[in-house]
């Protein structure tokens, strides 16, 4: 049996098949208004996004020189874009440490050979920097995601409709 859905951004209707076991589970509809997400006619949940003031962070005193210049360009583009507010300081500084230190262990990896010889085993093994790379690029890519700097978090990041026109606005644009 059809089940009709209003899609709220496109604006039309969708039609969705039942499955085998049983109705599918559909959150409730959503419609737009002025500019407003609501869900069965009720305003939705307000965040802690909008509860906090969006406002630049001060720089750590203890920032590594290496990463100050990276600070900056990243706090101006948040800034900019109202996306970065004061509490985001030590979660940037975190990315910014992960970042310096997977740096510092690819250049290491690339100064030396991928794999060492481990004498008290008697073997080969792979290089221990390609796994202290591995865990500060993960862990550097998991902030990134959470602070909007990868290409990916900022396509899921829904513009407002002033910024949504040509992008004059947003400086990721």
């Amino acid at each position: 049996m059809p089940l009709r859905v209003a899609d709220p951004f496109i604006r039309r209707e969708a039609v969705s098949t039942v499955g085998e076991r049983g109705p599918l589970k559909l959150p409730p509809l959503r419609v737009v208004a002025d500019g407003e997400v609501v869900v069965d006619g009720d305003p939705g949940p307000t965040t802690a996004h909008t509860a906090i003031r969006p406002q630049r962070p001060v720089k750590p005193a203890g920032l590594p020189k290496a990463a100050e210049p990276m600070w900056d360009e990243i706090v101006d583009a948040l800034d900019a874009a109202g996306l970065i507010a004061r509490c985001d300081a030590a979660t940037l500084e975190l990315a910014l440490r992960h970042y310096l230190a997977a740096v510092r262990a690819s250049n290491a990896l690339m100064r030396s050979a991928v794999t060492q010889e481990d004498k008290k085993n008697q073997r080969v093994m792979k290089n221990p920097a390609s796994q202290v790379f591995r865990d500060h690029s993960t862990a550097f890519l998991e902030f990134a995601k959470q602070l909007g700097l990868t290409f990916v978090s900022r396509a899921r990041v829904p513009l407002g409709d002033k910024e949504a026109g040509g992008g004059a606005h947003n400086p990721f644009a």
